[in-house]
């Protein structure tokens, strides 16, 4: 493979890894979006947001698979395209792993949000239960049966 080929699929990668980066800020942008949508309990804007994530990981992946093809292409880069190839991969890391770590609260904050409405959702039924009996007992006594005991006065 001559130079000139070299360095343009160089150029190439770089290109690539440029739009990986823009990718993964919007990701970490929609997930910034997701937490405080959920810390606002604004359940209406999440999923629009989920798939803007969505969109961002297709973009990625499609992104990864060309650089793949280049990578396996070329045995060796030349030393500028190094230098700016590992500053645009240091810069994609630590805006993946800032998106990792909201996301990972952000997963958090919807489990004990679940956890919540499962418990108030519980106490709902039981409470429909017990109101339930009781009107029961009123229903069955307008029938013509048995007064519903509710406090026992012979003891």
């Amino acid at each position: 493979m001559n130079r000139d080929n070299i360095v343009e699929k160089a150029c190439a990668l770089s290109d690539l890894l440029e739009g990986k980066l823009v990718a993964f800020k919007s990701f970490l942008s929609a997930t910034v979006l997701l937490k405080d949508a959920a810390d606002l309990q604004e359940m209406g804007k999440i999923q629009p947001l989920i798939a803007k994530r969505e969109s961002c990981i297709n973009v990625i992946k499609g992104i990864d698979s060309r650089i793949n093809r280049i990578r396996n292409s070329i045995s060796m880069l030349p030393g500028e395209a190094i230098e700016k190839i590992k500053t645009l991969k240091k810069a994609i890391d630590t805006i993946a792993a800032e998106a990792a770590h909201l996301n990972k609260e952000f997963e958090t904050m919807l489990i004990l949000h679940r956890d919540n409405t499962k418990k108030q959702l519980s106490n709902i039924c039981q409470s429909r239960n017990g109101v339930k009996g009781y009107a029961a007992g009123y229903a069955a006594m307008a029938r013509g049966g048995n007064q519903p005991k509710f406090l026992d006065v012979t003891s």
